[in-house]
């Protein structure tokens, strides 16, 4: 969680599959802040070039990208912007640490990934 209290996060939410984002839509909407959502890398980056996300939650396989190597490029560019990995099999977890990125279990229960979303925030 966030030591102290400032403006509200935004969040960035990209996968590929248009019912995830829907349930991801749902899910996430009595979190604070703004919440934007996108089906590719492309369509992120534009986001991101309108108002730069505090968090941003990626799916791995994108259809015009990879997730991992979209996260580690916002990483790169925004070093205090939280990253998350959504998927159902963790890669290595010493290497997303490593690029500052969490994983999100994409099975995981609902209030396990609000909690993580806000300690993110």
């Amino acid at each position: 969680m966030r030591a102290h209290p400032g403006p509200a996060p935004s969040f960035l939410f990209v996968d590929a599959d248009p019912r995830a984002l829907a349930a991801l839509r749902r899910l996430v909407r009595d979190l604070p802040g703004m919440k934007r959502f996108a089906l590719g890398v492309r369509e992120a980056l534009q986001l991101m070039g309108e108002a730069e996300p505090s968090v941003v939650v990626s799916s791995y396989g994108l259809p015009d990208g990879d997730g991992l190597h979209l996260l580690t490029c916002v990483r790169a560019r925004h070093p205090g912007t939280a990253c998350a990995l959504h998927t159902t099999h963790p890669p290595p977890t010493r290497g997303l640490e490593a690029r500052g990125i969490t994983w999100m279990d994409r099975a995981a229960p609902p209030q396990q990934v609000l909690e993580l979303l806000a300690s993110l925030g």
